[in-house]
C-alpha cells in the first residue's frame, strides 16, 4: 500500500504484524535492520488491533519469550539509557518516551513449518489452498489425515493426483480462523515474505479472508 492510502483509513485499521523480534531482526549480531525499526514505529503509533504472530517460547523455534520480545518494542522506540532525565532535584524521573498500548495486542505463538515443507518444495499455492479447505471441510488439522488417512487407498489416490504424496504432511492448527476473520482486510506487515508471512497469507486466503501488504513493511 502506498503511504497516502494508509493515511486515509486511518490509524484505527487492524493490522497482523509477522515475526517482528529479536531473533530475526539481527540485534544479536548487534544491529538491527531498519525495517524492524520502520514496522514497530508503524504499528505502535496506530490505535487499531494488532494481531501478533510470533516465535517464541510455545513452539521453542527460538530463544525469545513473549517478555523479550515486549521489551525489544519498547527499546526500539525508546532507547534504555534515554528513558530517565534527572530533574531539578536531582531524582530521576521518565523522559516521556511513547508507550505502547499493549491491550491492543493480541499474541500468537505460531512456530514455524506447517505449511513450509510444500511452500519449500515448490507446491503451487492453489494445491496448497485446496488441501487447506479439504482439511477443514474434513475437519481435521493434519494432512495425513485426510481421506480415511495416510496409507489408505483413498489418501493415496488423491495426494499423488496432487502430487505432494512423497511430501511430508501440513498442518493447520497453529490458528484460529474465527481470530483471522477478524482481521479482515488488515493491514500485514513483517516476515519472512516467503516463509512465516507467507504462511499466514496462504492460510488467509484458504478462507478468502482479504489482507494489504504494506510493501515497505516487509522483510525478507
Amino acid at each position: 500500500m502506498r503511504f497516502n492510502e494508509l493515511l486515509l483509513e486511518g490509524l484505527n485499521h487492524p493490522i497482523i504484524c509477522v515475526d517482528v523480534q529479536p531473533a530475526y531482526s539481527g540485534i544479536h549480531d548487534g544491529y538491527t535492520d531498519p525495517v524492524f525499526v520502520d514496522i514497530i514505529e508503524f504499528v505502535a503509533g496506530r490505535t487499531g488491533p494488532v494481531l501478533m504472530f510470533v516465535n517464541a517460547e510455545d513452539t521453542g523455534l527460538t530463544d525469545d519469550t513473549k517478555d523479550d520480545i515486549v521489551q525489544y518494542w519498547e527499546d526500539t522506540l525508546c532507547d534504555p539509557d534515554d528513558r530517565y532525565e534527572e530533574d531539578e532535584y536531582g531524582d530521576y524521573i521518565e523522559s516521556g518516551c511513547d508507550a505502547i498500548d499493549w491491550n491492543r495486542f493480541e499474541f500468537v505463538d505460531k512456530g514455524f513449518g506447517y505449511l513450509r515443507e510444500w511452500m519449500d518444495s515448490g507446491i503451487d499455492d492453489s494445491i496448497i489452498i485446496k488441501i487447506i479447505r479439504e482439511m477443514y471441510n474434513q475437519r481435521v488439522s493434519d494432512s495425513r489425515e485426510l481421506w480415511n488417512g495416510e496409507g489408505s487407498e483413498e489418501y493415496d489416490q488423491n495426494m499423488q493426483a496432487l502430487g505432494v504424496l512423497e511430501l511430508g504432511s501440513i498442518s493447520v492448527e497453529w490458528t484460529s480462523i474465527a481470530q483471522l476473520k477478524r482481521y479482515n482486510g488488515a493491514y500485514i506487515v513483517g516476515g519472512g515474505r516467503h516463509e512465516c508471512l507467507r504462511e499466514v497469507q496462504l492460510l488467509m486466503s484458504a478462507f478468502n479472508i482479504k489482507y494489504k501488504e504494506v510493501a515497505h513493511l516487509i522483510y525478507g
